[in-house]
């Protein structure tokens, strides 16, 4: 199946190409390779410098595949071609630009967002690159200096702390909903923590579990503490979950 994403990626790549502001098209790489892996999907990030043609006129020029769907707020299109779903994103150069080079609003999207926006960027397939920025902005990735990530990791940080207190207060309240949605939060920022602390970007949040346990540098007892929180039913308490969690988030900052 990734010969036929492949075919699919250059057939897209061949169209959108012809938009007069369209600077690069990347292909993400594939999760799942087999048909009917529920993780089975093509990405597409399509770089560009000065707008693209209305939901209209794209859906017009990919009229190729069936079920086009369209996002304005977020510069996204879904589609299925050949009975292959394909996820297209649409990014400002622009604003990946100052992103990376931690220009102003860098530090607070890095925060809300993570680095998935740069681990996409080094690795995935280049479709399309009429003027080399992309190769520029991986070479910039690559080599990014202590100082970024001396900023990122107490971000993160900041931010696992919040979700702790929240899971706290959901299991002293009782309140299933809140603590599920604040165990959710917690572990995202734990595995957000961890990648900075190893100095790596963040996957998609389909390959969190599989990288995370496999960093170099990793507390002790982190995959135990991890799993449990994981669990679902009844096993644990959620008070014993938070105090598993509290271990947990002690022992990363100390790391």
């Amino acid at each position: 199946m990734k010969g036929k994403a492949k075919l699919i990626a250059e057939k897209i790549t061949n169209i959108v190409k012809e938009w007069p502001s369209v600077d690069s098209v990347v292909m993400g790489q594939l999760i799942a390779e087999e048909f009917y892996d529920p993780y089975y999907f093509l990405s597409l990030d399509v770089y560009f410098s000065d707008g693209i043609p209305p939901a209209e006129e794209r859906r017009k020029s990919l009229s190729f595949g069936t079920v086009f769907e369209s996002s304005y707020s977020k510069g996204k299109d879904r589609l299925l071609a050949d009975d292959v779903p394909v996820r297209i994103e649409y990014k400002t150069v622009s604003r990946i630009t100052d992103l990376i080079d931690g220009k102003e609003g860098f530090l607070s999207t890095m925060r809300d967002t993570g680095t998935y926006v740069f681990y996409r960027i080094l690795n995935s397939d280049i479709c399309y690159d009429r003027s080399g920025w992309i190769l520029r902005m991986r070479e910039k990735l690559k080599n990014m200096p202590q100082p970024f990530w001396s900023i990122l990791r107490p971000a993160f940080q900041d931010r696992m702390e919040h979700c702790l207190s929240d899971l706290g207060a959901a299991a002293m309240r009782s309140d299933e909903l809140f603590f599920l949605i604040s165990s959710s939060n917690f572990l995202q920022s734990v595995c957000s923590v961890l990648f900075a602390v190893n100095r790596r970007f963040e996957p998609s949040f389909r390959l969190f579990s599989e990288q995370v346990k496999t960093l170099p540098i990793l507390p002790e007892a982190f995959a135990g503490r991890f799993d449990t929180l994981l669990r679902s039913g009844s096993d644990f308490a959620p008070s014993r979950k938070y105090e598993i969690a509290e271990f947990l988030a002690k022992s990363i900052l100390i790391l």
